[in-house]
């Protein structure tokens, strides 16, 4: 009687989480580009462990954003917006020089006048992110509004309007390139702050292994 009294009070055993595809990664795993010439060199090979989530919100979508860190200081963001291939996006952020190497600023500044048709096209590809240029940029974005959370909400929604807590407020310009699989991606916060991306449109299989955290 005392082995069956044990044998019905047995709890449950605790479902192991499963990570089988890059959309289900979490704060502290690990993941691993794999080493097709055609990824980026910043990213081939390039062991990376998630070090925060953020969602970014538009009126039609929102999607979250892993960022990511591997041996140096370089940041690889790794984004899942909605597109008819289920591509992941690639990001690498530039910082004023690298603007200034890559673009004329006079062809950049155009970005910025209404109604928004500039094209561009890079200066050089002898830089370490010439990998992920297009040979020429047409801006697709003019000052869409949106947010970005500092938070995880792939299963949920952002807060509205509310008392909630809601995301920093951005403008966002985009430029597409190689048929839309590299972009130019700018988001102007409130405060004036600017951040502008280099991004690539890649195949999930990309990223060629997944370690949960602690595993």
């Amino acid at each position: 009687m005392r082995f069956l009294k044990s044998l019905f009070n047995k709890k449950p055993a605790v479902p192991t989480r499963v990570l089988n595809e890059p959309k289900q990664l979490l704060n502290g795993d690990i993941f691993c580009f794999g080493d097709s010439f055609a990824l980026p060199e910043a990213m081939r090979k390039q062991q990376l462990q998630v070090n925060d989530i953020t969602t970014i919100e538009f009126s039609h979508e929102h999607h979250i954003q892993l960022i990511s860190q591997g041996a140096n200081e370089k940041l690889v963001y790794v984004s899942f917006p909605k597109n008819p291939k289920n591509l992941i996006k690639c990001s690498l952020l530039l910082s004023r020089a690298d603007v200034e190497t890559l673009f004329n600023l006079d062809d950049f500044s155009e970005i910025f006048e209404a109604p928004g048709k500039a094209r561009l096209a890079p200066l050089t590809e002898q830089h370490s992110y010439g990998d992920m240029l297009a040979t020429e940029y047409i801006q697709q974005d003019f000052e869409t509004s949106g947010y970005i959370h500092q938070a995880d909400y792939r299963d949920s929604k952002p807060p509205e309007f509310t008392d909630q807590e809601h995301g920093r407020e951005f403008q966002y310009f985009s430029l597409e390139g190689n048929k839309g699989l590299r972009l130019i991606e700018i988001f102007i916060f409130e405060n004036g702050d600017t951040d502008v991306y280099l991004s690539s449109l890649r195949p999930a299989s990309d990223i060629a292994e997944l370690w949960i955290k602690g595993e």
